[in-house]
């Protein structure tokens, strides 16, 4: 099962975004922007909600095109209620972050775009080997339950 990323952005900054996509998009990680992960006469408002529902991360590309977006508002609202893990990129300095988020550290990606990417990308990958890890124990203790069970019938 791949580890799922959210990307929450302003279409206005679709180049951070995509820099954001294009780092995310190694191995074992599915990475959600709406720009190109849905298909063109779909649903969006659908696609969307069910993309930031099984996502495992939430990464929000937070500039001031973001908080004036009608979308970036209500998808961290909607994080915060469906309980996900949301990492904030401060994308402009002196922008602070909207306040159901306030309280998370954030990366002031600002000051270094690059680096900031780079951060992301390890975090990210750490976070799905983990997941990969917690996969294959779970699929090993089934697989242990059958033959137990299995072997108890006889």
């Amino acid at each position: 099962m791949a580890y799922k990323v959210f990307i929450s952005y302003s279409t206005k900054d679709l180049y951070m975004a995509d820099l954001a996509r294009n780092s995310l998009s190694i191995a074992g990680v599915e990475v959600f922007l709406a720009e190109y992960s849905v298909q063109p006469s779909a649903r969006l408002n659908l696609e969307i909600e069910l993309a930031l529902r099984g996502c495992d991360l939430f990464v929000l590309l937070w500039s001031r095109n973001s908080k004036a977006s009608d979308y970036v508002p209500q998808e961290i609202g909607m994080a915060r209620a469906c309980g996900k893990t949301i990492l904030p990129m401060v994308m402009e300095s002196g922008l602070a972050v909207p306040g159901f988020v306030s309280d998370l550290k954030y990366i002031p990606a600002y000051q270094n775009p690059a680096q900031s990417l780079a951060w992301v990308q390890a975090f990210v990958a750490q976070n799905a080997a983990q997941q990969q890890q917690q996969t294959s124990t779970l699929v090993i203790l089934a697989l242990l339950g059958l033959i137990v069970w299995a072997a108890n019938r006889n």
